[in-house]
């Protein structure tokens, strides 16, 4: 890949080229459904392909529904659903 250059530098704004890659970026857990076996980050439970889990994007760890952090993730999400953003 060739360099890019910029005859003003001001051009590369909080939300320009630099971090391109980053600006939709959510970095909060969510839910979702597993595509490969995998072991919950916790417990150490087998999760099977299909089953859902709560992943954290900011780890890159998987936990099972039945773990304390899924716990704390359900109550995080409650109290977003009430207003209160921690």
């Amino acid at each position: 890949m060739g360099t890019i250059r910029y005859k003003d530098l001001s051009t590369l704004t909080t939300w320009g080229y630099m971090n391109r890659h980053y600006s939709n970026a959510n970095r909060d857990p969510y839910e979702l459904t597993i595509k490969y076996d995998g072991v919950c980050a916790e417990t150490g439970v087998k999760l099977v392909k299909g089953s859902k889990a709560i992943y954290y994007p900011t780890s890159k760890k998987i936990y099972s529904l039945n773990s304390k952090q899924a716990g704390e993730y359900y109550a995080w999400r409650n109290d977003l659903a009430m207003g209160h953003d921690y």
